[in-house]
């Protein structure tokens, strides 16, 4: 592709897939909202989530916490914090509109073919608030402009944190983003100066400014967006129709162009855009209007519930149709399960027969390698499936060759096979399913004695360590000790008088002030100095880190 139709233009308008994919936006009324304090009240979240709470937030602040598993099984985590109210529908037009205008005034950007990315130099938008308000067809009267100008406050106010296996992608260096104290806000910095009306030319000229958050530059540059229609998106109605329509029009195509379908569980849409509901009737009461909204605008051309129109079993799904009508699609794809149900029987029929004894594999890398899978697939493998469900298939697979007398010249074919949803172990291998999520269980309670049992061996091993020094070089061991000692001393008032006024200033407590005061109360009793003098031990005597022990101790078991 050359480089002019690969340039984003100025009538270009798109999005990070972030935005698409995450729920940077809600949906319901700020009555609805939940404090600080009330998410720190959440017996489900996170310790990492509590901690970032703790630490950052302001108890009569909003505050959301989304927990959910994506279409492939992995768990997703993201909390949106700020001092004030969260983004909702308004903002985010807001947002789409600053992103469609820094597009329109900075084009033609280029394509480098060389760098691979987008030439894009700066982050900052330079506008009028008339000009954002009519991108998004708005009447620039004061109220509308009073509104945009709340809404960059909040794009800047609200800080997202991403735990777990990472809600926020990172294009440029190809990773999940996964928070340890920072949050990112989609607007860094912003200025409005005075704009007054005027009938000269002056009117156009820059008044405000905006930075964007580096992440989402980056994410232009490296090609990680979807392109949308800003026509069709500032001219459908506002909230969950357009949160809806760019939601689709993000996941709607495919290497082999458009898709005639996509289907989404219940929970994976309404995290994603997000909706909050109880019932399943509570949601498709939500969707009903936005739905017609996108059949009118030609967005979707049809959609039927799972658990209404049966495939293969009753599934609390929807699936939205971009060509053709429900009914096409529902006879289609009844018959495409059938032909496979024929297709697996056929397989399975050939697998040998044999007495058989379901294990969880001890080394699942090297078993797939042995079905026929090398190691690129296997890594693919593990990005689509949860390991615990690659493993119920491989199981289903072992036992469907000691049942068989026939062969099976493609493992691995057939194992794709069913991993792709053709096999539903739920309904005809239970026992399966029940003895790999036994096995978990009994996994994850086991977890934390083994990790506590390595703790313990570290420990030990670091002691036995000290005591060597201390016998072998006893005169170095008193040196490390008192220059300790002396390092810490001299701080000491420092950083008590230091994190004292972070606290008054923040508001928040300073775990670390309590060790400082405790030093000073006990000295080389204290635990700030035990830490210290072993790290600098560990340093001086090449003493191993604690992965590197970990690797060593699981090679002599």
């Amino acid at each position: 592709m050359s480089e002019k139709s690969k340039a984003l233009q100025k009538q270009s308008f798109i999005m990070d897939i972030n935005i698409l994919e995450a729920p940077f936006f809600l949906f319901n009324q700020s009555t609805k909202a939940v404090k600080v304090k009330d998410v720190k009240n959440n017996p489900n979240i996170t310790d990492e989530v509590r901690h970032i709470l703790e630490v950052h937030g302001i108890d009569q602040g909003e505050s959301k916490y989304f927990n959910w598993k994506d279409s492939k099984g992995m768990t997703r985590e993201m909390l949106a914090l700020t001092t004030g109210q969260l983004p909702r529908k308004f903002t985010m037009d807001v947002w789409y509109g600053i992103v469609g205008l820094y597009i329109k005034k900075t084009s033609p950007i280029n394509f480098n073919e060389q760098l691979n990315m987008f030439d894009i130099q700066s982050d900052r938008l330079y506008f009028t608030l008339y000009e954002l308000a009519k991108f998004m067809k708005l009447t620039t009267g004061g109220s509308n402009i009073a509104k945009i100008q709340d809404a960059i406050r909040q794009l800047k106010n609200t800080q997202y944190y991403s735990f777990s296996n990472g809600s926020i992608y990172d294009k440029k260096n190809e990773e999940y983003i996964k928070t340890k104290e920072r949050g990112l806000s989609l607007v860094l910095e912003y200025e409005f100066n005075s704009e007054k009306k005027r009938s000269s030319k002056q009117d156009m000229k820059y008044k405000c400014w905006v930075q964007l958050n580096s992440l989402v530059i980056d994410n232009i540059k490296h090609e990680f967006i979807k392109y949308l229609n800003s026509e069709t998106y500032f001219t459908l109605p506002s909230g969950l129709t357009r949160g809806l329509y760019t939601y689709l029009e993000g996941n709607k195509y495919s290497s082999n162009g458009m898709l005639t379908y996509i289907k989404r569980n219940f929970e994976v849409l309404a995290n994603k855009i997000p909706i909050e509901y109880k019932f399943n009737s509570d949601l498709k009461k939500k969707l009903k209007k936005p739905l017609e909204n996108l059949i009118k605008y030609g967005i979707i051309s049809d959609y039927f519930y799972g658990d209404k129109y049966i495939i293969n079993k009753k599934e609390p799904c929807i699936y939205f149709i971009f060509k053709g009508k429900k009914e096409e699609i529902i006879n289609t794809l009844r018959q495409k399960y059938e032909e496979k149900q024929l297709l697996l029987e056929v397989a399975t029929d050939n697998i040998k027969k044999d007495e058989f004894e379901m294990e969880i594999p001890e080394n699942l890398d090297k078993t797939l390698e042995e079905i026929g899978f090398n190691a690129k697939v296997i890594k693919q493998l593990y990005a689509e499936h949860d390991k615990w469900d690659i493993v119920k298939y491989v199981i289903w697979l072992q036992q469907q060759k000691s049942k068989n007398t026939g062969s099976v010249k493609n493992s691995a074919g057939l194992l794709r096979f069913a991993l792709m949803g053709n096999v539903n172990l739920e309904i005809s291998h239970k026992d399966i399913v029940e003895f790999v999520e036994n096995q978990k269980e009994k996994f994850e309670e086991n977890k934390i004695s083994r990790q506590e049992i390595l703790k313990n061996a570290y420990d030990k091993y670091v002691n036995d360590e000290i005591e060597k020094l201390k016998k072998e070089e006893d005169g170095t061991y008193n040196i490390i000790y008192e220059n300790t000692l002396i390092n810490i001393e001299a701080q000491v008032d420092a950083q008590i008088a230091q994190l004292r006024l972070l606290e008054k200033n923040e508001g928040v407590e300073m775990p670390s002030l309590k060790l400082w005061e405790e030093f000073k109360e006990k000295k080389e009793k204290s635990e700030l100095f035990k830490k210290n003098f072993i790290n600098s031990i560990k340093v001086f005597r090449g003493i191993m880190t604690l992965e590197e022990f970990k690797i060593e101790f699981e090679k002599d078991k």
